[in-house]
């Protein structure tokens, strides 16, 4: 499978400058947490208080991690993303931000069906990720 996936030029900056503290060969994982509340698993405290109301939908999070058999690699500039194969056909055409607001700063992954948000809004169908970062 050839996962589509947009890392805007904010988050491939900002995941650069975090990877440099990891081991060679550390990747960005991406997963799926579900239910509500989802900020287990050791990402980035996804759930009720970052993604968007407290959907009790699935919902993505975001760490550091070695790539594993069976993951689907996504190489971006610099470093890859790695997801397993359920979390790569959710993702495929989603889009991963970083985005600095007042109430706000991390790490945002978009579903491909998310819909579009005006500038300056936050809102939900996302991975909103609080400042002390996703990795």
């Amino acid at each position: 499978m050839t996962v589509k996936l947009e890392v805007t030029s904010e988050a491939q900056n900002q995941v650069r400058e975090l990877i440099r503290a990891q081991k060679p060969g550390t990747a960005v994982r991406v997963f799926l947490q579900m239910g509500e509340g989802g900020g287990g698993g050791g990402g980035c405290g996804c759930g009720s208080g970052g993604c968007g109301g407290g959907s009790s939908g699935p919902t993505f999070g975001m760490a550091f991690d070695r790539q594993r058999n069976g993951d689907e690699v996504i190489p971006v500039n610099g470093f890859s993303v790695v997801a397993d194969s359920f979390t790569a056909e959710q993702l495929d055409g989603a889009k991963i931000d970083f985005v600095q607001e007042l109430n706000q700063s991390g790490f945002r992954i978009l579903p491909k069906d998310a819909p579009a948000m005006p500038a300056g809004k936050s809102g939900g169908g996302g991975c909103g990720c609080g400042s002390g970062g996703c990795c």
